[in-house]
């Protein structure tokens, strides 16, 4: 039995892609971008109609949305790779916690700085609604990092990789871009680091970013 995620390089889906690839979970990618033309749009809203990826086509044929999401239900559904804490694992609350507030507090600003044509038909408007959701996603990148300082490491949650390293990896190549990044917030992105040693990320990234990006 296997999973179908529909994505796009580079967008959300890269996270439950490296997910199902360090979980040897047997897939089948199906691009489709919600930012392309009128048939891949189609494509993502048959099967997620707020028209966003990834979603990912379950084995049982039950579609799945939501990153964050999924990547926490793939981890307990296969508790013995670590990449998920366990329900009664002490790590267990502060994965839930960054897991969400990754996804609320910073993907969600994409949602607005992608097409603020969606909220507003005022060119002058947009522009400035794409500048404060760009800067409201800096500000929580340095919350978040300013959380993490002096956290054993090297990994976000201690010794070993999580879930969560993979989500922030993936956002850290997000505008403001890796510079950014960098510079702003060197408590996680040390932990980006050490996930991007391991072999599996490294191909999935290469398939899904460019050499600038990765350099």
């Amino acid at each position: 039995m296997s999973y179908t995620l529909y994505g796009q390089s580079g967008f959300g889906s890269v996270c439950v892609e490296a997910a199902l690839e360090l979980l040897g979970l047997d897939y089948e990618f199906v691009e489709a971008d919600p930012l392309g033309d009128e048939a891949n749009r189609r494509r993502v809203t048959a099967i997620n109609p707020v028209g966003q990826v990834p979603a990912l086509i379950l084995p049982d044929g039950s579609p799945m949305t939501e990153s964050a999401a999924i990547l926490t239900y793939l981890g307990d559904l296969h508790p013995g790779a670590g990449l998920v804490p366990a329900p009664d694992a002490p790590e267990r609350a502060q994965y839930l916690r960054w897991m969400s507030f990754l996804s609320a507090s910073i993907y969600s600003t994409f949602t607005l700085s992608d097409d603020p044509s969606r909220y507003h038909p005022d060119p002058e408007v947009q522009e400035a609604l794409r500048h404060s959701a760009n800067e409201r996603r800096k500000a929580m990148w340095t919350i978040m990092n300013e959380a993490f300082e002096g956290c054993a490491g090297p990994c976000l949650l201690g010794a070993n990789m999580s879930f969560l390293d993979v989500y922030v990896a993936m956002m850290s190549f997000w505008s403001p871009r890796r510079d950014w990044f960098e510079a702003n917030c060197p408590h996680l992105a040390g932990a980006v680091h050490a996930l991007e040693r391991n072999p599996v990320i490294k191909r999935v990234w290469a398939r899904n970013y460019d050499a600038e990006a990765l350099a």
